[in-house]
């Protein structure tokens, strides 16, 4: 009796392992055939998107940029996305946009507005893709135009640059030959400093730091004491020379307090790789893709100011902070 009730129970033990072993088997191939299911949807899904940068995709370089609007796009929206660099000749641009059409691709980003002439060759001819430019200008209405002015921010850069002048001569290196006779930055500078001069240099490129600290040193045999530097892979170069000089330099694109925190009053910056999350947002929209220009700001997230080095008072803050405020309630205006 003993015996018949111990196998009674062995039977049910074993019977309840066998039951628990095919469900879990079950189960794991009903998820692997949904996750496959589901991984081959999303391939089909995926919109094919190509971007193109004339620059090196490295380190404090503007083609790095477009690598980081390429991951972020990749993680928030169901694109499969390639990124062609040192893309610098018209003829290299028109074969690779003939790759990327060929290849599926219905969204071309040039990240520049070199991009800007090759696209209006070849939109024409291509009415399904859409080609977008960060920055540029535009002729088609499968082209659109993405771009932003941080004027509004120099002007507190200015501020910056005004308060901690000595010289009264402030200086700003541009990558290439600015558009505008006076900058934002300029107006800053005179409204908050009236007797302050402003100097500026070209250097050419966004990342020859030769060049950039031989002209930066001009600036300096002028007197200079402060340089909104508006470099890229340059701005290394910049910093370096200015701790060895003792002068200011406002930084460009990132935070740049970290090369050199005693010589960084602040960084204006640019977070281009949200412009590329604007770019998708208003592709996958209902009304799709616009057609023309589309101006970005703050509110996009693609410009800010840094954090205020060292060097300012709690009181330098403070008064900084209430002319943005100022500025943002429309009571302050630039002449």
């Amino acid at each position: 009796m003993q015996q018949s009730k111990q196998l009674r129970i062995i039977g049910f033990i074993t019977l309840i392992v066998v039951i628990v072993i095919v469900g879990t088997i079950i189960l794991q191939t009903k998820g692997i055939m949904l996750e496959a299911e589901t991984s081959s949807g999303n391939r089909l899904e995926k919109t094919k998107v190509t971007i193109i940068t004339s620059d090196i995709v490295a380190d404090q370089s503007w083609g790095s940029l477009a690598y980081k609007g390429q991951l972020k796009i990749e993680e928030q929206y169901p694109v499969d996305v390639k990124l062609y660099s040192e893309i610098e000749t018209d003829k290299l641009m028109s074969e690779t946009i003939t790759a990327a059409i060929n290849e599926g691709s219905k969204l071309i980003i040039g990240h520049g507005r070199e991009f800007s002439d090759v696209f209006t060759a070849t939109a024409l001819s291509h009415p399904d893709v859409q080609f977008v430019t960060i920055h540029g200008s535009s002729k088609y209405p499968n082209q659109t135009v993405y771009t932003f002015d941080q004027g509004e921010i120099e002007y507190f850069a200015a501020l910056a640059a005004a308060l901690k002048t000595k010289t009264n001569k402030v200086g700003v290196l541009y990558p290439f030959e600015p558009k505008e006779n006076i900058s934002e930055f300029e107006r800053g500078l005179a409204y908050y400093s009236p007797n302050s001069k402003s100097y500026y240099k070209a250097v050419g490129s966004r990342d020859d730091g030769v060049k950039a600290t031989q002209l930066m040193k001009e600036l300096i045999a002028e007197g200079v004491d402060v340089i909104y530097s508006k470099g890229n892979s340059f701005n290394r170069d910049v910093i370096d020379l200015a701790k060895k000089e003792n002068v200011y330099v406002i930084g460009y694109l990132d935070d740049q307090s970290y090369m050199g925190k005693e010589q960084v009053l602040t960084s204006v910056m640019n977070d281009v790789s949200q412009a590329y999350v604007a770019v998708m947002e208003d592709y996958f929209s209902g009304s799709g893709m616009p057609s023309g220009k589309v101006i970005l700001n703050e509110s996009h997230g693609v410009y800010s100011l840094a954090p205020f080095g060292p060097m300012f008072s709690a009181q330098d803050i403070k008064y900084i902070e209430a002319e943005m405020k100022r500025y943002s309630s429309g009571e302050l205006t630039f002449p």
